[in-house]
């Protein structure tokens, strides 16, 4: 065979085994997953606790409210409480008496210290930062004449152990 003939096959041989490729591939691990999205703070480490009311129903005394921190994060776990609920007259009704007050009130209160295991009413909670509370024995003909309470008002305060949030008497809806 020709010399040049066999020198040209073995390099072009060479050149194509040296270029081959293998079939190793290299496996990237996958990038680590993101971070978990923190959307919410227990109630012992918020340390701002902001209330919103969503609802109150002033003759059963079922509240439903949420609670955020000042970064908007929902407040979970939150257990120690202080309701006042507070009842008044008609503000509009004309009374026959001429020394009649309009100014009285009767007050309902219910509380929870966890810790000590004493809480009156029950505090749940819904959804993340979502709560609903129900008022056990809310009697507001007890302390008055049958009847005569028409208008409902309830102040909450919710006890974490970094904070606590600003007491504001709000109105049924």
């Amino acid at each position: 065979m020709n010399e040049k003939l066999l020198t040209a096959l073995l390099a072009t041989l060479l050149m194509c085994g040296g270029c081959g490729s293998d079939d190793k591939k290299e496996i990237e691990p996958p990038p680590p997953p993101p971070p978990p999205v923190v959307d919410s703070i227990d109630a012992g480490e918020a340390l701002a606790i902001n209330l919103t009311l969503a609802e109150f129903d002033g003759e059963t005394g079922t509240l439903s409210f949420a609670l955020t921190d000042d970064d908007g994060l929902a407040i979970t776990n939150a257990k120690d409480y202080n309701i006042v609920y507070f009842g008044f007259p008609d503000g509009e009704s004309k009374s026959s008496n001429a020394k009649a007050w309009k100014h009285w009130h009767v007050t309902q209160s219910y509380q929870c210290d966890s810790a000590a295991g004493d809480c009156q009413g029950m505090l749940e909670e819904t959804d993340n930062g979502q709560y609903s509370f129900s008022a056990t024995d809310l009697d507001w003909d007890a302390n008055t004449a049958p009847g005569s309470v028409e208008e409902f008002k309830v102040a909450i305060e919710i006890k974490g152990a970094k904070a606590t949030n600003e007491l504001v008497l709000l109105p049924s809806t």
